[in-house]
């Protein structure tokens, strides 16, 4: 049945633009040579995802407005979903290297979804050197964020050669509502959520009084932290961003990030946060840009999700803000300052004042919720994202061929050119940086002064 988009999905929508298109995706790397039946070929992924697109029912529903804007969109059944839309096959050029791939998935990922069809495209690429392939989803961010992508992903993938058996189902469409449906369920919930949540509200509150308050003590102690961190430093990485892109890649054993944080502390969280603070003074100093004494403010996705929500799709995810050290200074002294800053942050309780105003937008209408948006997308609150999103530590095949590496990328705000994203699947630790085209010419030179902060931070922990 239709569905309404949370005030956290629907503000994805909002903040799209021609120059900022709000799609993540996940580039995943196999070697069909553990086929047990030959060659993965196009027709193989086609079959595969024919049998198993009934396990996420959201990739046949598109969104829908609500007429003169009364509230939020809806998801709704695609009467004329054709999956044969959604599935891309390409081959790359000569040699079929990092470089090639990287240049596919730069104008990909330059390119908006259609908002008229389910928002969502699968690219296969063959030609890869070693006789591997490729496979590229591409999602808007409305539909999920990285742990519920990392959910999707596990119905496309299983746990040994042989694919599990998945029986496919028959779908039949709900019939479209009609304009008149659309308007008068938004003027239903308009004038019932609220008198219902602030029922619940109260209710709560006699129950468990001291509940209740610890909340509201935490939800303003997170504000009040909010509010403290202000603007950004001014750094290059702000600019007006437009809509091409520029991808690089780059990995790392997991455990090296283990070693790393059991020898200095912290977490392996923290450890992807000083790599990528040592690989922000690389490129600050290659500009000729004097870094003594500076730091630049990461925003960091942290999930909300409750692990009985597994599958379900949509954004369960808040942010904290963490200040990045990117002076010339020793690696460990630059983990030992994050690890101490996160601590603080996760005790400021952050990320449930910027949950907090992320919901505000269920009640807000939905112009000024568009509005309100696009008018911090605007604001130099940050200077980069940096999210880690960990994933299963085993082997993992799609109809047969093994996964090798893995790569995520995210979008990018109107003012902010880079983001970095990890995810950490079989042992490895894959890094894609997403950048504007003209903000981060030297995107290459960023992901070898990743790996050459990775290697700073081992060598400290090695001492």
């Amino acid at each position: 049945m239709p569905q309404r988009l949370s005030a956290q999905d629907a503000q994805y929508l909002h903040l799209e633009t021609p120059s900022v298109h709000m799609h993540v995706a996940g580039l995943m790397i196999f070697d069909p040579s553990t086929r047990p039946h030959g060659p993965l070929r196009f027709d193989n992924l086609r079959a595969l995802i024919e049998r198993r697109i009934h396990l996420v029912p959201r990739f046949r529903q598109r969104v829908v407005e609500v007429p003169f804007n009364l509230a939020r969109p809806m998801w709704v059944d695609e009467p004329d979903f054709d999956l044969d839309f959604h599935l891309r096959r390409s081959a790359l050029p000569a040699p079929g290297g990092r470089r090639e791939l990287a240049d596919a998935v730069q104008r990909i990922m330059s390119r908006p979804l259609d908002r008229s069809k389910p928002l969502w495209e699968l690219y296969f690429f063959e030609g890869l050197e070693d006789g591997h392939v490729a496979a590229m989803s591409k999602v808007h961010h409305c539909m999920i964020d990285g742990i519920s992508g990392m959910d999707i992903a596990t119905i496309l993938l299983d746990f040994t050669p042989e694919p599990r058996a998945v029986d496919p189902q028959a779908w039949v469409p709900e019939a479209l509502p009609s304009a008149r449906d659309l308007m008068v369920d938004a003027v239903r919930e308009t004038v019932t959520r609220p008198v219902r949540t602030g029922v619940e509200v109260a209710a709560t509150a006699l129950r468990a009084p001291v509940i209740a308050l610890e909340r509201a003590s935490h939800l303003i102690e997170g504000l009040g932290s909010l509010v403290a961190a202000g603007q950004a430093p001014r750094s290059p990485l702000n600019a007006h961003v437009g809509p091409n892109r520029r991808f690089a890649m780059a990995e790392a054993p997991l455990q090296d990030f283990k070693e790393i944080k059991n020898a200095l502390g912290g977490t392996v969280n923290d450890v992807v946060l000083a790599s990528a603070a040592g690989m922000l003074h690389r490129l600050l100093t290659r500009r000729g840009i004097a870094t003594e004494g500076s730091v630049l403010r990461a925003m960091v996705p942290v999930s909300t999700r409750d692990p009985s929500k597994e599958m379900a799709l949509g954004n369960q995810v808040s942010n904290i803000f963490v200040d990045l050290p990117v002076g010339p200074m020793d690696p460990a002294a630059r983990l030992h300052a994050i690890t101490e800053r996160t601590r603080d942050l996760k005790k400021s309780k952050q990320a449930i004042g910027a949950e907090a105003m992320i919901n505000l937008g269920t009640w807000a209408p939905p112009t000024l919720h568009g509005l309100a948006a696009r008018l911090a997308s605007r604001s130099r609150l940050i200077n980069l994202v940096v999210s880690n999103v960990p994933g299963p530590q085993v082997p993992l095949y799609m109809d047969g061929a093994r996964l090798v590496l893995t790569f995520p990328l995210m979008p990018l705000a109107e003012t902010c050119g880079l983001s970095i994203a990890v995810t950490s699947l079989s042992g490895v630790m894959g890094f894609g940086l997403t950048a504007d085209w003209d903000t981060i010419p030297e995107i290459d030179a960023v992901a070898d002064a990743l790996l050459a902060s990775i290697e700073e931070l081992v060598k400290a922990a090695r001492a």
